[in-house]
């Protein structure tokens, strides 16, 4: 599951429809928010800030933890992602821009599986201090694959998930993240920036299930099939991709394992 340099493919009406339908038919990201904020250690009253904010996923699972009582300001850089995060996500503690305020200063800033977004990473992580209060940290999660750590086998005939994408890919040109795109370092270069960067952090981690049927609807994602399947409309990928999951092992799933950090400032 690597990423690519595809920020305007979020853009999209589409994207928005079916990144909605994944989130609400799988339990990937819910997960994942709860172990973010529980790593945060929020409480009442906190001022925070959710980069990368998507539709809202994470700042929900910060006002609950806050108990309601705290204030979340949402970067979403895509307008469309942003408008729709709006619409359902409308209260008066929150606060919803496209980009992090020049003036802001928080508690928490919370980064859910957007991390390779933030190039070049040591001038954002330099720039993310200078908004935390003191006292304050930035909590972050990202899935080990994109650390180039692989994921431990699950079960059925397909335990690493790897049938759909290569059956998809038989016959399709070469998939290649753009020039522009810079991966995010390894664990341990990561955790270099983030001391040169004057935080001091925890690491930590954890695990879900990723089944075939929800490796298929993210799969249906315009930011992933577009780049792995071009000159196709959105609709025309995600027939093939159904026709091709079709072939697959539905039982099949694998261990999907996340490296997490709260790094805070003094």
């Amino acid at each position: 599951m690597l990423p690519h340099d595809t920020a305007r493919l979020w853009d999209s009406t589409e994207s928005v429809r079916r990144y909605r339908a994944f989130s609400r038919r799988h339990s990937r990201y819910r997960e994942a928010n709860a172990e973010l904020v529980r790593r945060a250690a929020l409480r009442p009253g906190l001022t925070v800030l959710d980069l990368g904010a998507g539709l809202g996923g994470t700042a929900r699972a910060a006002l609950a933890a806050m108990g309601g009582e705290g204030r979340v300001i949402c970067v979403e850089p895509a307008g469309a992602m942003r408008a729709a995060g709006t619409r359902s996500l409308a209260r008066a503690t929150v606060e919803w821009c496209a980009e992090i305020p020049a003036d802001c200063r928080v508690d928490r800033i919370l980064c859910g599986a957007a991390l390779w977004q933030l190039t070049p990473l040591e001038e954002h992580l330099a720039r993310l201090r200078s908004h935390l209060r003191p006292g304050g940290a930035f909590c972050f999660n990202i899935p080990a694959l994109y650390l180039r750590e692989p994921d431990p086998p699950g079960e059925g005939r397909d335990p690493h998930l790897l049938e759909l994408t290569g059956r998809l890919r038989e016959g399709a040109p070469p998939c290649s993240p753009p020039p522009s795109w810079v991966p995010p370092p390894d664990r341990q270069g990561l955790e270099a920036l983030l001391t040169a960067a004057g935080f001091h952090f925890e690491a930590w981690e954890f695990s879900l299930r990723l089944t075939q049927a929800a490796w298929r609807d993210w799969l249906k994602l315009p930011p992933c099939s577009a780049p792995m399947l071009p000159g196709l409309s959105d609709g025309d990928r995600a027939a093939r991709i159904d026709a091709v999951f079709a072939e697959c092992d539905p039982a099949s799933w694998r261990w999907e394992r996340w490296r997490g950090w709260t790094a805070w400032v003094e």
